[in-house]
């Protein structure tokens, strides 16, 4: 694997994460009578017959600080191959447009040898 790609499945997963235990820690959640979960923000939001039985709220996962260090990591390593990425990009296209350029006055050249050169012979006759 690519360490681009690497990198890119980290910071994936540490999204997920994050996000996960975002949406996870905002409510509560019970079960109604037909066995149905339901997530709610607050406890005004579940029926009487149901505030007995509400879970909970899931605890949220926080990441330690080497964890921190090593998605900010990622996403330096992320942003440094694009970085790289986008300057080989731009120096390829300038490569190829100096060597159009050295094609087009190579042909240039010699054009006007080629004109010179019938010129010459149109005026020696």
């Amino acid at each position: 694997m690519r360490k681009g790609t690497i990198a890119s499945i980290i910071m994936s997963a540490a999204f997920l994460v994050a996000t996960v235990a975002v949406c996870c820690a905002q409510g509560m959640r019970y079960m109604d009578s037909s066995g149905t979960i339901h997530f709610v923000d607050s406890i005004n939001q579940v029926p009487r017959q149901y505030r007995a039985q509400i879970y909970p709220p899931t605890p949220t996962p926080v990441l330690d600080k080497r964890a921190q260090a090593q998605v900010r990591r990622a996403q330096k390593d992320e942003d440094d191959r694009r970085i790289r990425a986008e300057r080989d990009k731009k120096r390829e296209e300038e490569q190829r447009k100096m060597e159009y350029e050295r094609q087009r006055q190579k042909e240039e050249r010699e054009l006007r040898r080629r004109e010179e050169a019938t010129s010459l012979i149109r005026g020696s006759r």
